[in-house]
């Protein structure tokens, strides 16, 4: 890519407690950027002299943020966010720390944002997932015919295809967001903490009009919990294996979505709530601490649909990342 046009695209990542690995993560696409931003969320004293270091090998590259403490995940994004937009950034790229991009990768999500305009334009464009920890590639949830307030949904791949439209939704790492989408729709929503946050965010800019474009020679390599591999009756299962606490989280932010966009979404909405259905047998089925988790679930479902004081509730769960 050219300098010209990598010159307006920062990337934001933020860390949390990294390893070793992270400067190979770090360095798949600092090579396809101008600027990357690293808001370091870590509480170890060697992650964050890790981090620093890193920061420090790459002056002309890399800014650092350090708090100091983990702010969790939105506040964090959203700190290196408005410090890319205070670069004249016209995309953000947002990576998750143990994310590697292919070496293309930012050139093609580019290239897709100028090929593929509608509306007002499109205003996320994600990469193909490849799921390291059990060798899949990620399918999308599309809107069939971009029909988005019908109540049907369809989960696709690309099947040949070099570009997926009509999606709903897509995970932080490796979207590229064009940076009037903040001014536009608000920033990311920080009571959401981790999980969720992204959904809330496409569904919110396919409101506005924008729109969501998946690149299959764009690749980036990811990992979504710890996920293991399972087999009953013949066919395949993926648990996800996140914790008690976790769980809360997640399913207090889902049943968020679904109380606030049942009549805009209907067919993400009936997606997500069979998502959840399976979720369920899946921990029942192969999971350890089954008691904990489904306890998990139902108090954050209860507060989820019913609960007030979820701002609150938010701050006091900032604890959980993404290395739960």
């Amino acid at each position: 890519m050219s300098e010209s046009s990598a010159s307006k695209i920062v990337a934001v990542t933020v860390t949390f407690n990294i390893d070793h690995s992270f400067e190979a993560s770090l360095q798949s696409y600092l090579l396809q950027l101008a600027l990357v931003v690293i808001v370091d969320n870590s509480t170890e004293t060697d992650a964050q002299n890790r981090v620093n270091a890193i920061a420090q090998a790459h002056p002309e590259q890399i800014i650092l943020i350090q708090n100091g403490h983990n702010l969790g995940l939105a506040k964090a994004q959203n700190l290196g966010i408005r410090r890319a937009l205070d670069e004249d950034a016209d995309w953000v790229l947002l990576m998750d720390d143990d994310s590697s991009a292919d070496p293309q990768m930012v050139e093609q999500l580019v290239r897709a944002s100028q090929d593929y305009q509608t509306g007002p334009g499109t205003g996320i464009v994600v990469p193909k997932y490849l799921e390291q920890s059990v060798n899949r590639e990620a399918l999308f949830v599309t809107a069939p015919g971009g029909k988005y307030h019908w109540p049907r949904f369809a989960k696709v791949g690309f099947t040949g295809q070099p570009v997926l439209q009509n999606i709903f939704i897509a995970i932080s790492s490796g979207s590229l967001i064009k940076a009037k989408l903040f001014d536009e729709i608000g920033m990311i929503r920080e009571s959401f903490d981790i999980d969720y946050l992204d959904v809330d965010f496409c569904l919110r800019a396919i409101e506005a009009g924008y729109r969501i474009v998946a690149v299959r020679d764009a690749v980036l390599r990811h990992n979504l919990g710890e996920q293991t591999k399972h087999h009953f009756l013949g066919r395949h299962f993926f648990a996800w294996n996140h914790s008690a606490r976790r769980r809360f989280t997640i399913y207090r932010n889902r049943t968020r979505i679904w109380r606030e966009h049942l009549f805009r979404f209907p067919g993400f909405v009936l997606f997500d709530f069979m998502a959840a259905l399976m979720d369920l047998f899946r921990i029942v089925m192969f999971e350890q601490q089954k008691s904990a988790k489904l306890k998990s679930v139902l108090k954050g479902v209860g507060l989820g649909l019913f609960g007030s004081g979820l701002r609150k509730q938010a701050i006091n769960s900032s604890a959980n990342t993404a290395s739960d």
